[in-house]
């Protein structure tokens, strides 16, 4: 053996040695620098504070999903910084509503990082603190709460149409010159299946859709689309993209929370029937498929971790005259996803507020309850472009007419036997210069006690009245 190798061979042998030390040391000491360091230590969601390594406190909900019987969307519990709400008055509103469950507590959406030290530039870090969007804040968070409100649901939530190039890299946050080519990679690319629709006019749609790409613009070539769009519509089929997904819901999980919502779980496999106009083209069955590993593998996840972990998302939705629907066999989430129409919220012809579909109402509530067998929620829907749900309601109504539509979606949800989350905090009203009316004069999301809008009153009366009637 040549003096070369001998040396090298014995740097090799030294520097594993030192690695196991290093892993034996965080192991027994429980000693940090980093939430990666504590991943040896035998507890769910270990993270590191100040040096040490600590086991997050734990409340299981002693209630089920499906005994829920008041519901509050307040999305980002921790964003109060910016509105000067402490987490305490969040804590004070919520209790308020008498609401035993949240909804979209958190969303990750964007990259998020485990502490906002962890993001590379100082006016990141400073976003970061001011709108509470780390992990660390989220276990802060759900802890605070869980002392005061043990039995809360608290559900978390991501898109899985979602895919940030800065995801496909190392760090999951910072944006590396390769990062773009393998998160395209991942990009839903319908030729995959022998579909006659390529990756970049997929892609391109989707961008046209968000605005990424003008609506009268010409797609441009692939290279200048992948430069163009903020984040890519992902193949839920693809292993790569299955873990960064999982991995934003497991980091949940190990924050604390009780249940995930999952934002347009079936599109990709929607979208894909639409273009074949088969609903048994390998493309959709496996698009299903992957759908519902996901959901088992979130349920397995929970389950080691100690706890149950419920998925919401839409299993069944109303169409302009007729239901839309995932088939049975691929369905194992714990509750469905409804939303009123914005024509239902305030009809644009005739400006009448409230005036639901019974007759598709009542389709929708049999195909879910028989068909699936799960509790429902409804919510004001938001996202996309043009006139939302939460655009009309926010947008269209005055203060008086909002309310208004509050007690008849309240009164009309609760004789179907659906939760009617009442819309006490976040939710995007609209695109950048369609919207007026700001929270507080600045925000583009939606708030039940701004001034430009004053519902939180309304929703504390709803609690009442049906405590009333029980």
């Amino acid at each position: 053996m040549s003096k070369k190798i001998l040396i090298t061979t014995c740097l090799l042998i030294i520097a594993v040695i030192l690695l196991i030390g290093i892993k034996l040391y965080f192991l027994f000491s429980k000693r940090c620098f980093t939430d990666a360091d504590c991943r040896f230590v035998k507890c769910p969601g270990a993270y590191c504070d100040n040096g040490k390594c600590k086991c997050p406190e734990r409340w299981p909900p002693s209630r089920n999903i499906s005994q829920i019987k008041i519901a509050v969307q307040y999305r980002y519990v921790s964003d109060g910084e910016v509105i000067n709400r402490s987490l305490d008055d969040v804590i004070g509103y919520i209790k308020d509503t008498k609401a035993n469950f949240i909804f979209q507590g958190w969303m990750t959406q964007k990259p998020c990082p485990d502490k906002c030290s962890d993001l590379p530039t100082e006016k990141e870090r400073e976003k970061c603190e001011l709108f509470g969007k780390s992990y660390e804040h989220l276990r802060k968070a759900i802890f605070k709460i869980k002392k005061e409100l043990p039995d809360i649901i608290f559900c978390g939530g991501t898109q899985a149409e979602y895919l940030y190039p800065k995801e496909a890299g190392k760090s999951r946050l910072i944006l590396e010159p390769e990062d773009r080519d393998k998160a395209w990679e991942m990009a839903l690319n319908p030729q995959k299946w022998e579909i006659d629709v390529s990756r970049k006019d997929f892609q391109c749609y989707w961008a046209r859709r968000w605005g990424d790409v003008g609506k009268n613009e010409p797609c441009p070539n692939e290279k200048e689309l992948k430069q163009k769009m903020e984040k890519y519509f992902p193949d839920l089929t693809n292993p790569e993209f299955q873990k960064i997904f999982l991995e934003r819901i497991y980091k949940q999980i190990d924050a604390g929370v009780d249940a995930i919502w999952i934002d347009m779980l079936y599109m990709q496999t929607r979208l894909m029937a639409e273009l074949t106009k088969n609903p048994n083209h390998p493309a959709v069955k496996e698009s299903y498929e992957a759908a519902k590993e996901i959901v088992n593998k979130i349920h397995e996840y929970g389950k080691r971790k100690g706890k149950y972990i419920y998925v919401i998302t839409w299993v069944a939705v109303k169409g302009k005259d007729s239901i839309i629907s995932v088939p049975k066999e691929y369905v194992n989430v714990d509750a469905a996803m409804v939303s009123p129409s914005c024509d239902e919220i305030k009809d644009k012809l005739t400006g009448k507020i409230g005036n639901f579909n019974e007759k598709l109402w009542n389709e929708l509530v049999k195909k879910i309850k028989k068909e699936y067998g799960i509790p429902i929620f409804a919510r004001i829907d938001y996202g996309g472009p043009g006139r939302t749900q939460l655009y009309v309601f926010s947008q269209e109504l005055s203060k008086e007419e909002a309310r208004e539509f509050l007690r008849k979606a309240d009164k009309f949800f609760s004789k179907k036997g659906i939760i009617f989350i009442y819309p006490l905090h976040g939710g995007d009203m609209g695109r950048k210069g369609l919207v007026k009316k700001l929270s507080y004069g600045k925000f583009k999301w939606y708030d039940a006690l701004a001034t430009e809008f004053e519902t939180y009153e309304i929703m504390k009366k709803l609690e009442k009245k049906k405590k009333s009637l029980k």
